[in-house]
C-alpha cells in the first residue's frame, strides 16, 4: 500500500476546494458532483463514533441523528432516521442505498471525499475513499447506521 498524502487545511480552504459552504457532516452528491463528501470527527469528544482503522486505509463512519424538534425526545435517544418527518430520504438513506446497491453489484462503489476535523477551524483532507458497506447497529437502545469506506 502506498503512503497517503494528507493535508491540514482551514475550514475556509476546505469550502473553497469544494465550492460550497460545508455545514452538514453527510453530503451525498451535492451540486450534482460525481462524488460525495463526509466530514468526520474521530476525537473522544465527538458526537458520533467515527473511527480510522488500518493506518487510514479504513474509515468507519457513523450516520447522523434526526433533527432536534421543540418538545421532542433528545436526538441521541431515538433511532437514526432513513426518512425525514416529511417522508423525504435523509443523508443516511442516500449513503445506505449506495452501499447496498454496490454490495448487490448494481453499481460501482460510491466515491467519497473525507475531511476530518482536527480542531476548531482546522481539517485534514484525507482524500478519496470508496463506500463499500453499510449496516445498522443497536447502541444504547437505539438504531445507528455505520458506513465502511476503503482508501481509494
Amino acid at each position: 500500500m502506498t503512503q497517503r498524502r494528507e493535508q491540514v487545511i482551514s475550514y475556509f480552504e476546505m469550502c473553497r476546494r469544494e465550492g460550497i459552504s460545508l455545514q452538514a457532516g453527510m453530503n451525498y452528491r451535492v451540486r450534482k458532483r460525481d462524488y460525495s463528501i463526509l466530514l468526520m470527527n474521530a476525537s473522544k469528544k465527538a458526537p458520533y463514533q467515527d473511527r480510522i482503522e488500518d493506518k487510514s486505509a479504513v474509515i468507519i463512519y457513523e450516520g447522523h441523528n434526526a433533527k432536534n424538534s421543540p418538545g421532542g425526545p433528545h436526538v441521541d435517544r431515538i433511532d437514526q432516521p432513513l426518512l425525514t418527518d416529511r417522508g423525504a430520504p435523509t443523508q443516511n438513506a442516500y449513503f445506505y442505498l449506495a452501499a447496498w446497491e454496490y454490495k448487490k453489484g448494481l453499481r460501482e462503489a460510491e466515491r467519497v471525499k473525507i475531511y476530518e476535523k482536527l480542531a476548531r477551524g482546522l481539517w485534514i483532507d484525507r482524500g478519496f475513499y470508496r463506500l463499500v458497506d453499510a449496516w445498522v447497529e443497536q447502541r444504547d437502545g437505539r438504531r445507528v447506521f455505520k458506513f465502511k469506506l476503503l482508501a481509494d
